[in-house]
C-alpha cells in the first residue's frame, strides 16, 4: 500500500507530541509499505513552496516551504500554492491513503486535492484546530472556550495577531483583524474538510464528544501507539533525597506550566524539586512567558528550569523523576507524555478534565486536581510526597500502552476501510451528454467524464435526427425521434439512467468538457444528502476565464448574474454554496429529482436549470459549486450565435422563471416585467452577432409569447 502522511512539522524541525508519533508511525509502516511523509517547512533561505526531499528510516520525506505562514495568523488554514504543491506530489506518487494528522500553515485544499487524485483520506484529530484557529480552544485570558462562534472567536484571532496588552490588541483586531464573515468562511471550510475525508479519527473518546458537540459527527476512536522507550533503571529518590517533580513539554501558557510552578512555590519544601524540561517558544505572539514563570519561581528558577532535551535522552529524564505533571490549561486530547510516563512506570498528576482524565484514573494510576488550581495541585503533590505506599501503588497500577506495531496494525485495518468508504461515496453515477446535431463534440465530452475510479454510465441522447456520432467504447446512445429541447433530452437520458441503477446524474452539454478529476469530485459532494445538486466552476473554452463559478437569480427584481464571471481561475478547494448552477454542467442527487420533480420541459432552451435550482431551494436542499471541478465550456454551439432564436428563448424563460420562482402581484410584477424585458433589449442592443433589428424583434416576440402563455419550441402551436 502506498501511504502518504500529511503534518504540519516533523522531527527535527517539530518536536511535539502528534509530531513525534508521525515519525513512529512512518518508521512502522516503512517496514511494509511504501511511505512518503509529507510536511510544511519555515525556511527563509528557501524559495517559496520549494519542495525538498530526502530520505531516513526507509521514509521518504518531502518538505514544502510555506515561510508566509511563519507566524501564526487566521488565514493560515488556506493557501491555495501549497495545495497546488501538494497536488503535483499526489500526482507523482499516486497514494493510496493520505493519512493527515494536522494542515496548520499548509492548506485545506490537500484533502480535496487528495480526493480528486483518487486517495482515500483519513484524518486524525491531536487537537481542536480545525474548528478552532488558535487550535485549543483556550481563549486569550487561558479560559477554556465552549465552542467557535464569530464572536468568541474574534476576541482571539484577530489579538492574537498583536503582541500588545490584550485590550489594546483586541482593538486593533476590532480594526484590522478578520470580520465575522471570515470566521464563518473558516468554519464552514473546516467542518467541509472533515466531511470530505474518508474516515476522521479521535485517539480519545473525549475528543469524539467533543467534536461531536461542536458539530462533527461520525469520528471514530483510535488510540494512539508508541514506541517502546529505552530505560533507565528508576531512582526511588535523588542522590540528594528529595522528591522530584517534573514536567515534560513546550513551556506555553496553555500548558499551565505557571500553575505548577506556583504550586511548588507554595509547598516551599526544601525536600521536593522541581525539574521543567522543555522549550519556551511564542504563543500567539507573546513571547514574556519565561520572565513570568521566572518571577513566580523567584531563586528556584535556574534550577528548575532544565530546557530541551534530545528524543534519546527521554528514559533517562523519565527515570530522575518521582511524579510527572501535566497541568494544562487547555482540554487535551491524549498527550503521548502521559503514555510515556506509564511506560516508565511514573505516577502522574493531571489536570481533571478533558483527554488527561479520561487517560488517567483518580486514585487508581495517578490523581487528578481542578484545572488552574495551584492549591488544589500542592494538595495532590504534597500527599504523593508524604505517601510513598500510595506512590508505588499508582506506579504499579499503570495500564498497558498500545504498542506502535498493535497501532499500525490496527490502522491498517482503517485504511482499508476508507478506500472502501471512498468508493462507496461515489454513488452509482450516470452521465447524460446532450447533443442536437454536434456529433464529434459530443464525443468529446462524453469521453472527458469516462473516469475509471468512478466507472460512471454514459449516455449520449441524440435530440431528433442527425449523423451517429462515434463514441468512445462502453458509452451508449439514446435518439430522440424529434428535438424536445434542454429539458426534455436531459429528462430522457436520466430515466435512461435510472433504470440502469444510477443514483446520481450528471448533466453535460456537447459543448462542455470536464477537466481530469473533476467527475469524482462532483460525486464525492453528492455523499452529502443535504445537496440537491452540485456543479463544476465553469471555464471559457476561449480564454479559459470563469464563466460562471454559480448563478445568481434576482427573481424579484428579475437580474441574472453569473458569480465571478471573467476572473482567472485559482486553486480553492471545498464547496461554495451558491444560489443556482449552470446547465453547462451539473450534477443532481436522484432522491432529489424525486422531491423536486423532473426538469421542465416548457422551457425547451435556457434558464430550465434556474428554474429547477430554486425549486429545490424551495424544497430545502443546498446547492454548491465543487472548487476543485472544472467543466471548459464552448457556449451557444447548440443555436448558434448568429441564431435570434438565443434571445427569443432568453427573454421568453427569464419572464417565467421569475413568475414561477416568486410570484408578484399587482404593480411590482408589472414593474418586474418591465425590468426583465429592458434588460433583454439592451442585451440585443449591446451583441453584436445578430442584427439588431432581429435581434430585438426576437426579444418583443418572446415577451409577447409569455404573455399570451406560449411555451415549449418556438412556433410550436
Amino acid at each position: 500500500m502506498k501511504v502518504m502522511l500529511v503534518h504540519h512539522a516533523y522531527p527535527p524541525e517539530g518536536l511535539g507530541g502528534s509530531e513525534i508519533y508521525t515519525e513512529s508511525l512512518a518508521r512502522r509502516l516503512a517496514r511494509d509499505h511504501e511511505v512518503t511523509v509529507l510536511h510544511r517547512s519555515a525556511d527563509p533561505a528557501r524559495g517559496d513552496y520549494e519542495v525538498v526531499e530526502s530520505r531516513r528510516d526507509w521514509v521518504r520525506i518531502l518538505s514544502v516551504n510555506t515561510p508566509r505562514w511563519s507566524s501564526a495568523g487566521f488565514e493560515a488554514y488556506r493557501d491555495p500554492r501549497a495545495a497546488a504543491a501538494a497536488a503535483a506530489i499526489f500526482e507523482s506518487t499516486r497514494p493510496d491513503i493520505v493519512h493527515v494528522g494536522h494542515l496548520n500553515g499548509l492548506s485545506t485544499g490537500i484533502v480535496s486535492e487528495a480526493r480528486r487524485l483518487g486517495a482515500a483520506v483519513v484524518f486524525t484529530l491531536h487537537d481542536f484546530g480545525t474548528l478552532c484557529a488558535l487550535g485549543q480552544l483556550v481563549n486569550l485570558d487561558l479560559e477554556v472556550c465552549p465552542g467557535p462562534t464569530p464572536q468568541r472567536c474574534l476576541g482571539c484571532v484577530g489579538a492574537a495577531r498583536f503582541p500588545l496588552v490584550r485590550p489594546v490588541a483586541r482593538a486593533v483586531a476590532g480594526l484590522a483583524g478578520p470580520d465575522e464573515a471570515g470566521v464563518e468562511r473558516r468554519l464552514r471550510e473546516m467542518h467541509d474538510v472533515l466531511r470530505q475525508a474518508d474516515m476522521v479519527l479521535a485517539p480519545s473518546r473525549f475528543m469524539r464528544e467533543r467534536m461531536n458537540l461542536m458539530g462533527v459527527s461520525g469520528i471514530r476512536v483510535f488510540p494512539l501507539g508508541h514506541d517502546p522507550i529505552p530505560l533507565t533503571p528508576h531512582q526511588s529518590a535523588g542522590p540528594d533525597g528529595r522528591f522530584r517533580i517534573g514536567l515534560i513539554g513546550s513551556l506555553i501558557p496553555s500548558k499551565g506550566v505557571h500553575v505548577l510552578a506556583q504550586a511548588f512555590r507554595d509547598l516551599a519544601d526544601p525536600l521536593l524539586s522541581l525539574q521543567l524540561h522543555g522549550a519556551f517558544v511564542p504563543y500567539h505572539g507573546d513571547t514574556g512567558y519565561e520572565s513570568r514563570l521566572r518571577g513566580i519561581l523567584g531563586p528556584l528558577a535556574n534550577e528548575a528550569l532544565r530546557g530541551p532535551f534530545p528524543r534519546s535522552h527521554l528514559g533517562h529524564v523519565l527515570a530522575d523523576l518521582d511524579v510527572l505533571v501535566v497541568p494544562s490549561i487547555w482540554e487535551e486530547n491524549a498527550p503521548l507524555v502521559v503514555q510515556e510516563a506509564f511506560l516508565a512506570g511514573v505516577p502522574v498528576v493531571v489536570s481533571g478534565h478533558g483527554g488527561l482524565a479520561e487517560a488517567v484514573r483518580h486514585e487508581v494510576d495517578g490523581l487528578h486536581f481542578r484545572p488552574g488550581d495551584a492549591a488544589d495541585l500542592a494538595r495532590a503533590l504534597r500527599r504523593l510526597a508524604d505517601d510513598r505506599g500510595l506512590l508505588a501503588r499508582l506506579a504499579g497500577q499503570a495500564p498497558a500502552v498500545p504498542t506502535m506495531d498493535e497501532h499500525a496494525r490496527g490502522l491498517l485495518g482503517l485504511y482499508g476501510e476508507a478506500r472502501d468508504r471512498y468508493t462507496s461515496r461515489l454513488g452509482r453515477v450516470g452521465v447524460v451528454v446532450l447533443d442536437r446535431g454536434r456529433p464529434e463534440d459530443a464525443a468529446a465530452a462524453a469521453r472527458s467524464a469516462l473516469d475509471p475510479l468512478v466507472d460512471p454510465r454514459v449516455l449520449v441522447v441524440e435530440n431528433g435526427p442527425g449523423r451517429t456520432p462515434v463514441l468512445p467504447p462502453g458509452v451508449a446512445l439514446l435518439r430522440l425521434p424529434e428535438n424536445r429541447g434542454y429539458a426534455g433530452g436531459m429528462n430522457a437520458g436520466i430515466a435512461w439512467l435510472r433504470a440502469e441503477g444510477c443514483d446520481r446524474f450528471l448533466l453535460l452539454n456537447n459543448d462542455a468538457v470536464l477537466e481530469a478529476g473533476s467527475l469524482r469530485m462532483l460525486a464525492q459532494a453528492l455523499d452529502d444528502p443535504r445537496l440537491a445538486a452540485v456543479g463544476p466552476v465553469v471555464l471559457r473554452a476561449a480564454d479559459g476565464r470563469i464563466e460562471s463559478a454559480g448563478v445568481r437569480f434576482g427573481a424579484r427584481s428579475g437580474r441574472s448574474r453569473l458569480d465571478r464571471f471573467g476572473r482567472r481561475p485559482g486553486h480553492g478547494s471545498g464547496l461554495l454554496p451558491v444560489q443556482s448552477l449552470s446547465g453547462a454542467a451539473f450534477m443532481i442527487r436522484a432522491d432529489a429529482l424525486d422531491r423536486v420533480g423532473p426538469l421542465d420541459e416548457e422551457y425547451f432552451h435556457s434558464f430550465e436549470d434556474t428554474d429547477w435550482c430554486g425549486r429545490a431551494r424551495a424544497a430545502g436542499f443546498g446547492l454548491a459549486v465543487a472548487r476543485g471541478a472544472r467543466a471548459r465550456h464552448g457556449g451557444g454551439r447548440t443555436l448558434g450565435s448568429r441564431s435570434a432564436d438565443r434571445l427569443y428563448y432568453a427573454a421568453r424563460n427569464h419572464l417565467r422563471a421569475a413568475e414561477r420562482l416568486a410570484p408578484l402581484r399587482g404593480m411590482r410584477r408589472w414593474l418586474r416585467r418591465a425590468a426583465i424585458v429592458s434588460l433583454n433589449v439592451a442585451h440585443a442592443l449591446r451583441q453584436g452577432a445578430v442584427p439588431r433589428l432581429h435581434a430585438v424583434r426576437a426579444v418583443i416576440v418572446g415577451s409577447r409569447d409569455f404573455a399570451r402563455g406560449r411555451f415549449g419550441p418556438r412556433g410550436a402551436a
